[in-house]
């Protein structure tokens, strides 16, 4: 009886310790900590969180309440592609800024908070930059302006 008590107590021991192992170690993997970059746009300084994996992409600002002034989120795609966006479960108006391969904007949508309206891309694309809403109006950026980071 003690055999089968000491061996039921040595795989119980092993399975806590590999359980918490596994347990630091999707930690490490999954629950990475949101990536942010200073980018300009034109003399504009942006403070922007990076969505590159297609998960980010997917969530987005959703459930963000406020922005600061110059802050966004910037959407990395591996290939430039047409891309749609909207504003499903995101609470704050944003307006999207097109970018194609070599950074330069060429377009801008404005989206309305807690819509599912989307708001495509004229073209391929290679970055999109969410900003909060009237952020490109307010310093008259236009086709042509010019993302560096």
């Amino acid at each position: 009886m003690s055999s089968v008590y000491s061996q039921l107590k040595t795989a119980r021991s092993v399975t806590l310790r590999y359980t918490r192992s596994f347990s630091v170690v999707c930690l490490m993997l999954f629950c990475q900590p949101v990536l942010a970059e200073t980018l300009f746009i034109d003399q504009y300084r942006v403070e922007a969180r990076v969505a590159i994996t297609p998960e980010e992409q997917h969530k987005g600002l959703q459930g963000v309440q406020a922005l600061g002034e110059n802050e966004g989120m910037l959407f990395i795609f591996i290939q430039k592609q047409k891309v749609c966006m909207w504003m499903k479960d995101v609470p704050i108006d944003l307006d999207v800024g097109f970018f194609d391969e070599s950074g330069r904007l060429i377009a801008v949508r404005q989206m309305k908070a807690q819509t599912r309206n989307t708001h495509c891309s004229p073209q391929e694309i290679k970055w999109a930059l969410e900003m909060p809403g009237g952020w490109y109006e307010k310093r008259k950026l236009r086709e042509g302006a010019q993302l560096r980071y």
